[in-house]
């Protein structure tokens, strides 16, 4: 049996997930809109009523700091965000979901609940906490490598 590739399922999966979720018509509509754009406005969507800051989405996503500079200045330029100075400190900048994002927010969420119902269909609980479990652990394993 020729030995399959993690890294190789894994982007092939995820490119998958990145056609299905290009299929919502807000994302249609918006040919600026990117997958990582999609992913960051959902975590946004899940930090409501939290403060986050560039630095949440650099450690939610394993990025870079110029990385999430040019991806945040990306989105507040396409309107999807506003940085806001806060009183506390005067080199931080909150990240603000617009009206408009707001306004994607319901489609992307429908969409997001199917994909996770397709894409999880036949398995049981102890499957998935299996394979979030491995995901972990692929994940702290790659840090040795940085």
């Amino acid at each position: 049996m020729d030995k399959k590739h993690i890294g190789y399922a894994v982007n092939s999966l995820s490119r998958r997930i990145s056609r299905v979720m290009d299929s919502i018509p807000a994302i249609k509509e918006n040919k600026n809109l990117t997958g990582i754009q999609i992913w960051v406005l959902n975590f946004l969507f899940r930090s409501a009523g939290k403060d986050v800051y560039q630095r949440d989405v650099e450690r939610e996503f394993n990025i870079r700091r110029s990385t999430a500079t040019e991806l945040l200045k990306t989105m507040e330029r396409g309107g999807l965000i506003r940085r806001e100075p806060v009183s506390f400190d005067a080199r931080l900048k909150k990240i603000v979901l617009t009206d408009y994002a707001e306004e994607i927010r319901k489609q992307l969420q429908a969409q997001i609940r199917k994909t996770e119902e397709q894409m999880t269909e036949g398995f049981s609980d102890e499957e998935l906490e299996t394979f979030f479990s491995f995901v972990e652990r692929f994940k702290n394993n790659l840090k040795k490598c940085e």
